[in-house]
């Protein structure tokens, strides 16, 4: 894998293009960092990656560390931190191979931050992720906004801009999202 800022985009991206690549390169003995901003990190499916590939899970799951953030501030702070680590010692823990930011937006949807400060806070956090880049894989996921908020799509289009490879996932043609079946009783019965 090459050095620099890859941004998964998509409703529903697969796992194997996320956990497959961490269980590799961390079944390997290569540390990686994950910055989890939408609760989506599965520890399981390392594991079995890392099983299937015929390398030792255990090795691989001790390779990750993960940092949770459930706000766009945790998120700035947390690359922020990453980034102060590269500067004073030239890496991220001990020769880091890449990190990967999962849904790296989610945070900054949030309607109760400000247009203005998501923006601004994007922009510290794109700018640390290249930065980072530079010496190391960063990958990146992002979900569009729901519905309520579609004024936030412009964070997207933000960070497609500056990332170095962008890939959009698309649902299959012939997949159709589950609807709800509706419930009916019988009255006396």
């Amino acid at each position: 894998m090459k050095n620099g800022l890859a941004l998964l985009c998509g409703t529903e991206i697969p796992s194997e293009l996320v956990f497959k690549p961490i269980a590799r390169l961390a079944g390997l003995g290569s540390p990686l960092y994950v910055v989890d901003g939408d609760n989506s990190f599965r520890s399981y499916l390392i594991a079995r990656y890392a099983r299937v590939m015929s390398l030792d899970p255990r090795l691989a799951l001790a390779q990750v560390q993960v940092s949770r953030a459930f706000t766009c501030y945790q998120i700035a702070t947390i690359v922020e931190r990453l980034s102060r680590q590269v500067d004073t010692a030239g890496c991220v823990g001990v020769n880091c191979a890449g990190i990967v930011c999962l849904g790296l937006l989610g945070t900054f949807y949030d309607e109760d931050v400000a247009w203005s400060e998501a923006q601004r806070l994007l922009q510290e956090v794109i700018a640390r992720l290249k930065s980072l880049s530079k010496q190391r894989l960063v990958l990146v996921t992002v979900r569009p906004p729901s519905s309520k908020a579609r004024n936030r799509q412009g964070l997207i289009q933000t960070l497609m801009q500056q990332a170095d490879f962008v890939q959009v996932t698309q649902l299959e043609p012939d997949f159709q999202s589950p609807t709800q079946i509706p419930l009916r009783l019988k009255a006396g019965k």
